[in-house]
């Protein structure tokens, strides 16, 4: 009896060792803008449940606006992701943005084995691994990195599909305040070369461990850079 209890100890551990992902694993990270302190952000793994017939992970993300920036320009933003537990693909997502004067609410269901997104009531034709720009934030945590290198993914931005190219770093040392950190550094490419509204440009920097924690993300825009650096891992 003792071995057999034993044996299943050793067998959830393993699981839970290999899992990337852990409910109630909450990610908070510090936002500037230019330099300037502006927000603070926060991604927290709420639950599992079931969306679509399909198992999901229910996962927030939230950013609040601090200090000056909350008067300058206010921002209050919360989407609601919710992803494949084997894929991490994107099966539902809901955008809240408050951002100064703009302002959107938006609900993307994926339907990736029929080809099709609905926005909004809307639909637009998508491929099997279509993803949204905050989804990749996880997705990247159940793969290896480098087979992606060079290869292309597919994401939805303003009810439209881009097609992108990624660049894939390696062994990048990282300083944020959660820690040091060796990364890989994915950057996505228009393939189009056509540049993304607003000029954006972005980086994901993910630790090179089994959990892949996104650590670091620059978000270069037309008229500065947002930094979201993390803080701080609960788990």
């Amino acid at each position: 009896m003792i071995k057999i209890i034993i044996f299943y100890f050793f067998i959830t551990l393993t699981f839970c060792q290999n899992s990337p992902i852990q409910i109630g694993e909450k990610l908070l990270f510090n936002a500037s803008f230019t330099g300037i302190n502006a927000a603070n952000a926060s991604l927290e793994v709420i639950q599992k449940t079931i969306i679509e017939k399909q198992n999901v992970y229910h996962i927030k993300f939230l950013a609040k606006s601090t200090g000056i920036i909350n008067y300058v320009f206010p921002i209050n933003d919360e989407i609601n992701l919710w992803l494949n537990v084997e894929t991490l693909l994107p099966v539902k997502i809901h955008e809240n943005i408050k951002e100064g004067k703009f302002k959107k609410s938006q609900t993307i269901i994926f339907n990736h084995k029929k080809g099709y997104a609905i926005i909004n009531n809307d639909s637009i034709k998508i491929d099997t691994t279509t993803q949204s720009p905050y989804s990749l934030f996880y997705f990247f945590r159940k793969q290896n990195i480098m087979d992606f290198k060079n290869k292309n993914i597919t994401l939805i931005q303003n009810s439209k599909t881009i097609n992108l190219e990624l660049d894939i770093e390696e062994n990048e040392n990282i300083t944020v305040p959660a820690g040091q950190y060796t990364c890989s550094r994915i950057s996505p490419k228009r393939k189009d070369k056509k540049q993304f509204k607003n000029k954006a440009e972005m980086d994901i920097l993910l630790s090179n461990d089994i959990y892949k924690y996104p650590i670091k993300i620059w978000l270069n825009l037309k008229f500065g850079s947002l930094i979201l650096e993390l803080k701080k891992i609960i788990n």
